[in-house]
């Protein structure tokens, strides 16, 4: 049986990653990649598409040897082992579940192979089947399920061999919304559950903050910064990051002054700004710096709103989107640009609060801005 996970603050590194290549001809698929991933630990690769992230993946389970750097497991090197010398197993994208098996015949397959007896073969097949809810469906083909059943016959295969680490190639991206997100749910249950490491693929960023301890976020083959999801959303350390993750107003501003803990900045169209920052040092140097902001941070009312330590700027509304409790207003700021603000909807209302073509104010607090270091 699996023990149950715990938080991963006190677990010990499981996966190391240090400098981890991948060429394809000329061609850098993933480039110095350093990770350290933690016993029970669920983490997420996420980025879009040709990122390397998938090649990452591949380069665990053996299906793709590194051109450079080294992949330890449990302080083994296993850089250059095949698939099947590897306490891991994939999910892959496609269920590729067997359509001549039955469920049970399918999630048994690997012990078969792997020449485990009978008595152990079955007891492993029902408990496996058991964790994924589907023992009562045991003896029905694959055509008989829906796709996320057929998605935990899948998992359940690659449960069912008890691996040290458990790699999730986009498992849910054939489902449809809802399902979706059942078996994220699902998903995080099975991690506590059996005490092992999960890594997921995705490129959906609501599917990584929503399921995983800590995000990897990956662009052109490198790491661009791992973080817990609360962090990555609240304090993005790069331009990519701040855009990738959530919705996000970018701004470039020139450096004007710089001190301790803030920087005096001015922005076309917005004008001079005091943004507060922890580390002023890091942007020695630099003449112009990038500045973000939330849209939810944004707060957008009738009438001239206080000036004391906030940005203000009249505009006119250009669209409004909505989204049932909520709508996205993007209003195009006199003299400047497009800004993106979350407005709340009225309860029970049949009236949008705000209309194409409104005169109203955007401000936002100094301190909610971020000053991104690249």
């Amino acid at each position: 049986m699996y023990a149950a996970s715990q938080s991963t603050a006190d677990q010990r590194t499981i996966l190391s990653l240090r400098g981890v290549t991948k060429l394809f001809g000329e061609f850098v698929a993933v480039e110095d990649v350093n990770l350290d991933i933690a016993e029970n630990e669920f983490f997420a690769l996420l980025g879009p598409s040709g990122c390397g992230k998938t090649t990452l993946l591949r380069m665990l389970a053996g299906f793709e040897m590194p051109s450079a750097g080294t992949i330890h497991l449990d302080g083994k090197d296993m850089s250059l082992l095949p698939p099947n010398r590897r306490p891991v197993n994939m999910v892959f994208q496609s269920y590729a579940v067997f359509p001549h098996m039955s469920v049970r015949e399918n999630v048994g397959y690997g012990l078969k192979v792997a020449g485990v007896g009978r008595g152990e073969t079955k007891d492993r097949v029902e408990e496996a089947l058991s964790l994924v809810k589907l023992d009562n469906l045991a003896d029905r083909e694959p055509d008989q399920l829906s796709g996320g059943q057929r998605q935990r016959v899948a998992l359940a295969r690659a449960l069912v061999k008890r691996p040290r680490v458990l790699l999730l190639d986009e498992p849910l991206s054939a489902l449809d919304a809802k399902l979706r997100e059942a078996m994220q749910m699902e998903l995080v249950r099975l991690r506590h559950a059996l005490g092992i490491t999960f890594i997921i693929v995705t490129h959906d960023q609501d599917e990584a903050l929503s399921m995983a301890d800590r995000v990897a976020v990956m662009n052109d083959g490198r790491v661009q910064q791992v973080a817990a999801p609360q962090t990555l959303y609240e304090f993005p350390a790069r331009r990519f990051v701040a855009d990738f993750i959530g919705k996000m107003n970018l701004f470039t501003g020139r450096l004007e002054e710089r001190h301790q803990d803030r920087l005096d900045i001015r922005v076309e169209g917005l004008g001079a700004m005091a943004v507060p920052t922890l580390d002023s040092s890091i942007f020695e140097g630099r003449d112009e710096v990038d500045l973000a902001v939330r849209p939810e941070k944004v707060r957008i009312t009738s009438q001239v709103p206080e000036s004391e330590g906030r940005v203000r700027r009249e505009g006119t509304v250009k669209e409004v989107a909505y989204y049932g409790d909520m709508s996205y207003v993007f209003v195009t700021l006199d003299g400047a640009f497009t800004i993106n603000a979350n407005v709340q909807n009225e309860a029970r209302s049949n009236e949008p609060a705000l209309r194409p073509g409104d005169r109203v104010w955007c401000s936002w607090a100094s301190r909610d801005m971020l000053v991104l270091a690249d």
